[in-house]
């Protein structure tokens, strides 16, 4: 009968492929191994977002302070040096999202004074490191309750945020500008 095996045949198929299956195995353990799983290592390689980061933590170190012919630079450590503030305000995101948090840092008062900024003006260009610009006028940016927050909660800010943001705490959450890299005055 053609559909029927006897116990010789199976026997016979069993030893041809058993080879076969070893080599399988053997070839999926060392794919698995090189491919970093089962390694108890984490990964080195960049996500795409971590990519396009990378870099930006360092570039925010240092903020330029641009009115008209003058420019300086305020570094995140002068800022952290100069009178801390603290509070608690609400992130209001344009999707209609709320996030409450404690922030502490600096008025932006104080920064703009020691970047040379030290008369009205009508508005502030604040540059993000990845190309995001935002105006504050003269009124919001001189309020107690609009700062460069570098703590969050009583922790650092996250990383990917940079190491200070513009939090007004009076205002919509596109004034809360992340990843400064320069203040220009507009006047």
């Amino acid at each position: 009968m053609a559909g029927l095996h006897t116990l010789r045949d199976v026997s016979m198929y069993r030893r041809a492929i058993a080879p076969f299956i070893l080599l399988l195995a053997v070839t999926l353990t060392t794919l698995a191994l090189t491919a970093g799983c089962g390694s108890g290592k984490p990964s080195t390689r960049l996500l795409e977002s971590e990519k396009r980061l990378a870099g930006m933590y360092e570039a925010c170190q240092k903020i330029k302070i641009v009115d008209g012919a003058s420019r300086n630079t305020v570094t995140v450590a002068q800022v952290k040096g100069m009178p801390h503030t603290e509070f608690s305000a609400v992130l209001k995101r344009s999707n209609g999202m709320t996030k409450t948090n404690t922030w502490g840092g600096t008025p932006l008062s104080g920064v703009l004074a020691a970047g040379g900024v030290n008369s009205a003006f009508k508005e502030l260009r604040v540059q993000a490191w990845d190309g995001y610009v935002g105006r504050v006028s003269y009124d919001i940016a001189m309020k107690p309750d609009t700062i460069l927050a570098y703590v969050m909660d009583g922790k650092p800010l996250p990383r990917d945020d940079g190491p200070v943001r513009l939090v007004a705490a009076s205002q919509d959450g596109f004034y809360w500008i992340r990843m400064i890299t320069e203040i220009e005055v507009e006047r």
